[in-house]
């Protein structure tokens, strides 16, 4: 057979079978419309339809990237903005301008975005973005989480945390002025450890313990009762002395008191023993010993005298039987 009834174009019936393998045999440049494409290799699909689903077993690149359900691909997702329905999976990196998903973001390798909008959870290598990062499942990285924004979870933030944290701390337990603390592991606060920023102060109710040494560089005012470890009776040093070594101080030098050159006041005295040239003062009264004698002084004036004879001589006048 070398000629096909058919009129193509202008040329008459029938066609040479010969001209019909040069306008075909040859894979057209360019096409309006395709049943199936089976060559895996293809020139630039400008612009398509909608499309019911779409795998990818290699990268996607593109501009923005729009899809009402789910992103997955076994290579690289990067387009400018990202938006979409369902989930975005991946098995290498996901990289966009806006990241916003209804549904979970998952890629093995780095997560990087301007700002980062789910739904679901985040769960990636490191986790790097521009501005936000919001999530109302977990933030998940097997590296760091980066963000110049804020990162903002409405369920945990699990992993070690380098770096400063700047802002606000919304949810925190407590209120304002207590000091946060770990709790088997969660964060906890109580009304008995306060700081007040204002004012400087820091309030416990409890017990304050100090295996070392506590330095206070003010003043340490104490309003209930200080209780401190009784030293030995003859410690001689700057710690601080209980009551209980006070009074085994003085009872230690209860019957052997000696005061030298010094003056002892009080409304009444008993002793045994007076040490020489020494003076008790008893209100205005002053008695002093000197010499032989004993001198009674009135407002430090000698008023009478007693010798050692038994000699007594007065200023004054000597009353015998009289009533005192």
């Amino acid at each position: 057979m070398t000629t096909v009834p058919y009129t193509f174009g202008n040329e008459p019936s029938p066609i040479p079978l010969s001209q019909l393998d040069a306008n075909f045999a040859v894979t057209p440049q360019y096409a309006n419309t395709a049943g199936n494409v089976v060559n895996a290799v293809q020139a630039n699909i400008t612009s398509v339809g909608t499309l019911t689903s779409l795998s990818v077993t290699g990268n996607i690149n593109g501009g923005n990237l729009t899809a009402a359900g789910f992103v997955s691909s076994t290579g690289n997702v990067t387009a400018g903005n990202i938006v979409t329905g369902g989930a975005i999976s991946a098995y290498g990196t996901v990289t966009g301008g806006s990241l916003s998903t209804a549904g979970t973001v998952d890629a093995t390798g780095t997560i990087t975005a301007g700002n980062l909008t789910t739904s679901g959870n985040v769960t990636g290598g490191n986790v790097t973005t521009t501005g936000l990062v919001s999530a109302q499942g977990n933030i998940l990285s097997q590296s760091i989480i980066s963000a110049t924004g804020n990162i903002v979870t409405d369920a945990y933030f699990v992993g070690n945390f380098l770096g400063n944290i700047v802002g606000n701390i919304t949810g925190a337990p407590g209120s304002t002025n207590q000091i946060l603390f770990n709790t088997a592991g969660n964060v906890d606060a109580v009304g008995g450890l306060t700081y007040n920023k204002g004012s400087n102060v820091l309030t416990v109710l409890g017990v304050i313990s100090a295996q070392g040494n506590v330095l206070v560089g003010g003043n340490l005012a104490v309003t209930g009762i200080a209780t401190a470890p009784t030293a030995s009776t003859g410690t001689s040093n700057n710690q601080v002395a209980s009551t209980a070594f006070v009074n085994n101080r003085l009872n230690q030098y209860a019957n052997s008191v000696a005061i030298t050159g010094g003056t002892i006041t009080a409304s009444s005295i008993t002793a045994n023993t007076i040490v020489a040239n020494t003076s008790v003062g008893i209100s205005t009264w002053t008695i002093q010993e000197f010499g032989n004698s004993l001198y009674f002084q009135f407002s430090g004036s000698n008023v009478a005298k007693l010798d050692s004879d038994g000699n007594f001589t007065t200023t004054g006048n000597v009353t015998g039987f009289g009533t005192l």
